[in-house]
């Protein structure tokens, strides 16, 4: 569920009607057949605790296929720009920070799109923290979805590959993946969602099919790896 957090700030009529109809339960009972939403985000920096979120994106994985349309490519309107030097990481311009959407708006437009449905995401924590600080200073709301981290879950899936602490590179290379276009939030999480596919393969082989199990799995990582997270 998206649970109230603290006192909401003052939105909109709009706005608010918006959130009252995002009272949706997370979802705990799923199989790899089901609906899976991969994501990344963009920040002005390297701390999502402090650093502005900058832009979201979004794709669904159902079964063994990414779903093309829709997804959720938002970017969040900046008082001012981030430094020159993190544009060239992100590759979100001056005039596209000053002019997205407005950052509740924004956020609304992602919490719509995902629901309940688990998030999946390469550095997981990086990318919950930013969003859920930006859900509750925005709107007031935690969101108390789940999120498998792919970070932890491909070395424990496939020990072969390239391991812990690796790039999302390098797993993409490990598996031939192709890549266009990297650093901005929805090619990476097109690219996030490729590696997903291609790791179902070893979950379906050891019968890790149900979302609860690969919860389970990731937990592993506490006593097979120390100081991993």
């Amino acid at each position: 569920m998206i649970w109230p957090f603290r006192s909401r700030p003052a939105l909109q009529p709009s706005l608010a009607a918006r959130v009252q109809a995002l009272a949706l339960s997370p979802v705990r009972e799923q199989t790899l057949d089901d609906g899976w939403i991969v994501v990344d985000v963009e920040t002005g920096g390297l701390n999502p605790r402090a650093d502005p979120l900058l832009a979201i994106g979004a794709v669904t994985v159902r079964g063994s296929a990414i779903v093309m349309a829709p997804t959720c490519e938002v970017r969040l309107r900046q008082l001012e720009a981030t430094a020159t030097d993190n544009i060239l990481v992100h590759g979100i311009t001056t005039g596209q920070q000053l002019n997205g959407l407005a950052p509740a708006e924004a956020l609304l437009d992602w919490l719509a799109f995902a629901g309940g449905s688990p998030r999946l995401a390469y550095h997981a924590e990086f990318d919950r923290v930013a969003l859920q600080r930006a859900s509750r200073s925005l709107l007031g709301l935690k969101d108390r979805a789940v999120w498998l981290d792919l970070a932890v879950l491909a070395p424990l899936l496939l020990p072969a590959g390239p391991g812990f602490n690796r790039p999302l590179d390098d797993w993409l290379a490990h598996f031939h993946i192709p890549v266009y276009q990297r650093h901005g939030a929805l090619a990476d999480a097109y690219a996030t969602a490729q590696l997903w596919l291609a790791l179902l393969p070893a979950a379906r082989a050891r019968k890790l099919t149900q979302l609860r199990q690969l919860l389970r799995l990731g937990r592993q990582v506490r006593w097979l790896n120390p100081g991993q997270s």
